[in-house]
């Protein structure tokens, strides 16, 4: 009948089975679906919807001056018609025709979906800190191309020179209209700043406010970081400053500005009659660091212990041997850093922990280039320990 016919003749059954009278099964992701009297609508919905990427191909009509090509000379209509009826089985018969060009392109995927796919990729190579080089790649190209294969993976030039410079412009917007509908902000910066690798000096200015949708919850934005290669005098760092708190708008809503204690920063913030508020972090770890003067010659045989070993990997390999025979994890040494918060507390706490496997690496070894640890160091270490215990607290509850 010309339902059956219908059937036969539509493209979407290259991708279903039928199961029964009106129901048939998407041969992609098994989904069950109902079409009636010969309408292949909803089935054709489903295809464009669910799987946008997988072409639907075309049948060729056969006419009757092409039926030379069929292995029946002389079909009846009759049996033309009979044999294109749906097959009950979930098995149909291969088709008897020409292959098209259309059945080997492959449908492209709208261009809204391009556009959040690109977002998407900006978005992992900014989080994930990747190269932008990611996109030459060639597995990775590869895998994107087995997810979408009508993707069109952007060029490095394209992601530096458009695609990430509009994310950074659409989130520096996003970022001016939160901090519009906020009623006070306090900075936090210093006068130093931080030396990258490459020896580039840099100054970072971080907002921290109370968010405006939830009053329980305290944000915080990075505002810039910025290149600074000019001398860090007071002078200069006002500048920096204060054009800073301009570009922001945030001149009527400056409640404090917290720093460390360094001279040129606070003399900076008063030529504003700015509040200035000290860091307290940096002042525990200031009152500390004075404090450990008094154990310093302690402090700098466990400095010189953990720099042997970072030096020797064979003393290193077999201390990690003794602590694996201990049943304990392997933990490595860690050294200290002045203008890192709690770190002698961490190189301490870290040399008490694996004691033991470092008395028995060194007996082994027998090294006598170490001014060793003397029994009334390993007590002197344990007071301290305890004592240093209570600022690591402190300086990490007020971090958080």
């Amino acid at each position: 009948d010309n339902t059956g016919l219908n059937r036969k003749r539509s493209n979407v059954w290259h991708h279903y089975s039928v199961l029964q009278n009106n129901i048939a099964k998407c041969n992609v992701c098994s989904e069950k679906l109902s079409f009636n009297g010969g309408s292949t609508g909803n089935l054709l919905r489903h295809l464009k919807t669910k799987h946008p990427t997988i072409p639907i191909q075309r049948n060729i009509q056969v006419n009757q001056s092409n039926s030379d090509i069929s292995k029946d000379p002389e079909p009846s209509t009759s049996t033309s018609q009979n044999s294109s009826a749906i097959p009950s089985t979930t098995t149909r018969p291969p088709n008897k025709q020409q292959a098209s060009i259309a059945n080997f392109i492959q449908k492209s995927i709208p261009m809204s979906r391009s556009k959040m796919i690109d977002q998407q990729l900006i978005q992992m190579i900014v989080k994930e800190y990747h190269p932008f080089s990611v996109v030459e790649d060639t597995e990775f190209r590869e895998f994107i191309k087995m997810l979408c294969p009508t993707y069109v993976i952007p060029s490095r030039k394209t992601v530096t020179q458009s695609l990430m410079p509009q994310m950074f412009e659409k989130t520096v917007q996003c970022v001016r209209d939160t901090l519009q509908n906020v009623e006070a902000v306090c900075l936090t910066t210093d006068g130093y700043g931080w030396t990258s690798r490459s020896n580039q000096s840099c100054i970072s200015v971080t907002a921290h406010f109370i968010d405006p949708t939830n009053e329980t919850l305290v944000s915080s934005i990075l505002l810039g970081c910025n290149d600074f290669d000019e001398k860090h005098t007071s002078d200069n760092l006002a500048r920096f400053l204060r054009n800073l708190v301009d570009e922001w708008n945030l001149s009527n809503k400056l409640t404090a500005v917290v720093t460390d204690n360094a001279a040129n920063i606070k003399a900076a913030i008063k030529k504003f009659n700015w509040r200035w508020l000290s860091c307290f972090a940096h002042s525990i770890n200031l009152t500390v660091q004075s404090c450990l003067k008094c154990i310093e010659s302690t402090l700098t045989k466990v400095k010189d212990l953990v720099q042997y070993f970072k030096k020797s990997s064979h003393a290193l390999a077999k201390l990690n041997e003794y602590q694996k025979q201990n049943g304990s994890p392997v933990l490595k040494l860690v050294q200290d850093c002045p203008t890192r918060w709690n770190s002698t507390y961490d190189m301490i706490n870290r040399i008490i922990t694996i004691k033991d496997p470092i008395t028995a690496t060194l007996a082994v070894l027998g090294s006598t280039e170490l001014n060793c640890i003397s029994p009334q160091d390993w007590i002197i270490l344990e007071s301290a320990r305890d004592i240093l215990k209570i600022f690591y607290e402190v300086t990490t509850e007020i971090s958080a």
